[in-house]
């Protein structure tokens, strides 16, 4: 009899998964057919909500960003600079040096040296003109420390204003499918009191002296390129979201042809080219620096709530916990459904509009920060994610189809500590993987693109409506923001 009441419990809980929006009338007879003599029963309260400014989070991730634009919808301004080391392979060979010196009169030089910064998307006016100036490192960051988006690489002595720097010009308006510019490293660069013809002779000549140097990526940053800090120096109205910077040099080689007779030799020349790429076993580290006293004045208003990044504002949501389970302390909460609306921009149609947050994160709000610092991913017990949706049932806004596991978890905490019945929304990046048939999450981190929503403001007081715009009288989202909860019991025989 345990087992089958068991199993009687699971079935409700997932028929009523899928019922949550619905009266639960009839539930409990077509189910159990009165036999097990359960009751369901279900109930919906009010949630509160507040924006938090999210200060600095967690740069982990294998992205950059780079540029400077406002925020049309909140006026709020964001720049982007950011931090890459270069990864080399064991098997890194250039091509034979004793051609190479034939071609330079007896010098290993490189004819031209370059980063190439490749992006996969662009925010703004991609014809503003902007500058950028690359600085080659002091000293490579470890690998083994976390960095937040608010650290600052001159400060701490990882690069200064006096390192050997290059800078360019350039905007966004590629019109090809590779979209990428270019910061030529060309001009002469000294270290350890020798100077060479460009970067790429120092590297070239490197090479040719310490090839153990370019065996591993510890040894080749801490022996021949600790890496470069890109900044923004000049320009604002658009960004580039950095999928991969190169360090690349071009060589010429001069290969001598013995002719038979010894008279009429000749040369073969050939151009040549070695690379290496910003990879996911070195740091890729973005700086952000966003307008922090518009932030505070965005996230005080008290009509709405925001979801920001890059790190910018997270939305804060007060569960009723105690009101969820007061009566039910013996029941079975089956489920726990809710949803955040998202409101329309003032100006929709802006081209130059953030994008709205494609996924959020729900976590407690006294483990953000060991969530990502510990790189968690959502458990279904005491984190959620959720992706917008622009349409069908739940159409723009967020929803979370069932946390009765973290319902019931808070209450087991129920006065521990100030922010036991707290959750913060957050928006994330969900990287998956495929697993034979299956696609599962492998890492969330931070959302460290240009994303900005507002969300209907959750309140307890009946007489405010932040659901209808007053200029208009039109409904501008579904509200106000409940938690939906369905219980079922057995009877007392």
């Amino acid at each position: 009899m345990k087992i089958l009441r068991l199993l009687t419990v699971l079935v409700i809980a997932a028929l009523t998964f899928a019922a949550c929006d619905d009266t639960t009338e009839g539930i409990g007879g077509s189910i159990t057919n009165k036999i097990d003599n359960i009751n369901i029963s279900d109930s919906a309260f009010n949630v509160t909500t507040k924006s938090i400014v999210a200060g600095a989070v967690l740069s982990r991730n294998n992205t950059g960003l780079i540029g400077k634009m406002k925020d049309p919808e909140t006026g709020n301004y964001v720049k982007g600079d950011y931090m890459t080391q270069l990864s080399v392979l064991p098997t890194f060979d250039v091509d034979t040096l004793d051609y190479i010196k034939q071609a330079n009169k007896g010098s290993i030089e490189a004819d031209s040296c370059y980063l190439l910064v490749s992006y996969n998307a662009s925010y703004g006016d991609t014809i503003a003109p902007m500058k950028v100036t690359a600085y080659e490192m002091t000293k490579p960051m470890a690998e083994d420390k976390e960095y937040y988006s608010d650290y600052d690489a001159f400060k701490k002595g990882w690069v200064s204003e006096n390192n050997q720097h290059w800078s360019s010009n350039y905007n966004l308006s590629n019109t090809s499918d590779v979209k990428n510019f270019k910061i030529y490293l060309n001009k002469k660069y000294t270290k350890d009191g020798k100077t060479y013809k460009n970067y790429g002779s120092y590297i070239m000549q490197t090479y040719a002296e310490h090839p153990e140097y370019f065996k591993t990526n510890y040894k080749f940053l801490h022996n021949v390129c600790p890496g470069f800090y890109i900044k923004n120096v000049g320009g604002t109205g658009n960004m580039a979201k950095i999928w991969n910077t190169e360090l690349i040099f071009y060589w010429t080689r001069h290969k001598t042809i013995k002719a038979k007779d010894g008279v009429t030799d000749s040369t073969a020349v050939s151009i040549g080219y070695n690379r290496f790429d910003g990879t996911e076993e070195v740091l890729q580290l973005n700086k952000i620096e966003n307008d922090t006293k518009n932030l505070e004045q965005l996230a005080s208003q008290q009509n709405c709530t925001y979801l920001k990044s890059p790190a910018g504002i997270f939305t804060e949501v007060t569960l009723p916990i105690e009101d969820i389970m007061k009566g039910h302390e013996k029941d079975t909460l089956n489920t726990a459904s809710i949803s955040f609306p998202r409101l329309n921009n003032a100006d929709e149609d802006n081209a130059y509009n953030f994008a709205t947050p494609s996924t959020i994160l729900m976590v407690q709000k006294d483990s953000l920060q060991s969530f990502f610092e510990k790189s968690k991913l959502a458990d279904n017990r005491t984190s959620y994610t959720a992706s917008y949706s622009r349409t069908g049932t739940y159409k723009n806004a967020y929803t979370f189809q069932n946390i009765a596991n973290l319902v019931s978890a808070m209450y087991k905490n129920k006065g521990k500590g100030e922010n036991w019945n707290k959750v913060v929304l957050v928006p994330v990046n969900v990287i998956t993987t495929t697993q034979g048939y299956t696609t599962v999450i492998s890492k969330i981190n931070h959302d460290m693109s240009l994303a900005s929503t507002r969300l209907i403001v959750g309140t307890d007081d009946p007489d405010k409506d932040y659901t209808t715009d007053k200029k208009t009288g039109k409904k501008v989202a579904s509200g106000p923001i409940r938690i939906k909860v369905i219980y079922s019991k057995f009877k007392e025989e």
